[in-house]
């Protein structure tokens, strides 16, 4: 995993910050800062968050990468970090294990950390067992290291996306009403497989249940004039995520239908051509907003769009409140969403952009149009 994706250059941009800042070390702990960082997948990170994994980077170029004994030699074959340790589940305290860690690197007098992720109880221990460090939140620059992508990772992303895209674009125009969500779906997680993704969520739903957040698929045949939507994700090579979503209908669409498609694309449009640098996230936001409203829809999204990398919502969200500044090389999910209570319906479209040095790059197309899965 390492062999492509610069870990040490990663390591290298953090210890600089950390001296600029006057800090001795930093600490991570959350799945997406670890992989970035060690270049490590652990999947147990996500799926069973009491079996803690830590990397200590610093003085200086110093990185240590603590996990549990299970994870030990897959982390081992994955990064190029040499002092990994591990500590035993059920037999020892991971935050214990770190205290040791941390007292072997000398007298730290400063330790910056991942304050909305390091788990509570392990902070009381640290500050515990090491009253002399100045524990000092780091989140706003760990978001930042990760916000600008290397062009490497731009490709990475765009070529995720689009392979993401073509399993629902293929998959569509080989089925008809006669199908289930299920099956509809089903075809599309296969293409996804087959496009080396490895799935990590699917949204299908017709009808009613488009208006629901995240509706899992049903055994329920698709219904002539239904609208339907899919968000879909997963993740690709160097542990990078995909995550795009689209909407249809069952057959030809009705005038309405069609009109509120093509508000919500002018509300896409209006958020996409502000993504440049400098500008502020909300701005994308209200650009959304406004044309939305102006558009005659009815907007309640709490956001429309955030950055991606190996995390799936990785700053800057684009919400209302968000001053934080654009910068070059990110990349970005744009992705209104509107209800229309009266019909029943929801519509969800979802594109990936690059802010570039002049502004807007499309990494995929954004539909103009609803998708059609033909009626029978």
């Amino acid at each position: 995993m390492n062999a492509t994706a610069n870990v040490d250059g990663r390591r290298a941009r953090l210890v600089a910050q950390l001296r600029k800042d006057g800090l001795d070390a930093a600490l991570v702990c959350s799945y997406e800062n670890v992989s970035y960082l060690a270049g490590t997948h652990m999947l147990t990170q996500i799926m069973v968050p009491d079996r803690l994994a830590f990397v200590v980077i610093g003085p200086g170029d110093e990185t240590s990468l603590l996990v549990c004994n299970i994870e030990e030699s897959q982390v081992r074959a994955q990064s190029d970090i040499t002092d990994v340790r591990a500590y035993v589940e059920f037999e020892d305290d991971p935050t214990k294990a770190l205290v040791t860690l941390l007292r072997e690197r000398g007298r730290l007098r400063s330790l910056a950390y991942e304050a909305r992720r390091l788990p509570a109880g392990a902070l009381v221990t640290l500050q515990r067992e090491l009253p002399e460090i100045e524990l000092r939140p780091f989140d706003p620059h760990l978001d930042e290291l990760q916000g600008v992508k290397t062009p490497a990772e731009i490709e990475l992303l765009r070529d995720s996306a689009n392979a993401t895209l073509d399993a629902v674009l293929k998959t569509i125009v080989e089925v008809d009403s006669g199908q289930t969500e299920r099956g509809v779906s089903n075809l599309i997680h296969r293409r996804l497989v087959e496009s080396g993704g490895d799935p990590t969520f699917l949204v299908f739903a017709a009808g009613e249940r488009t208006m629901h957040g995240h509706p899992e698929p049903r055994d329920e045949l698709l219904t002539p004039g239904a609208i339907w939507r899919t968000d879909l994700g997963a993740r690709y090579r160097l542990g990078f995520n995909s995550d795009v979503a689209r909407t249809g209908v069952v057959g030809e669409p009705a005038a309405a239908q069609a009109q509120t498609f093509a508000a919500l694309h002018a509300a896409q449009g209006a958020a996409i051509a502000l993504a440049e640098p400098g500008r502020p996230a909300k701005e994308l936001f209200e650009a959304c907003r406004a044309t939305a409203v102006r558009e005659g829809l009815s907007f309640t999204m709490p956001h429309i769009g955030h950055g991606l990398g190996i995390g799936l919502h990785e700053q800057p969200m684009l919400e209302p409140r968000n001053d934080q500044r654009l910068h070059a090389g990110m990349v970005l999910n744009i992705e209104p969403l509107v209800i229309v209570a009266d019909r029943h319906e929801a519509y969800h479209t979802e594109d990936l952009i690059l802010v570039g040095e002049n502004g807007p790059v499309l990494l995929t197309q954004p539909q103009a149009e609803l998708l059609r899965i033909p009626a029978r």
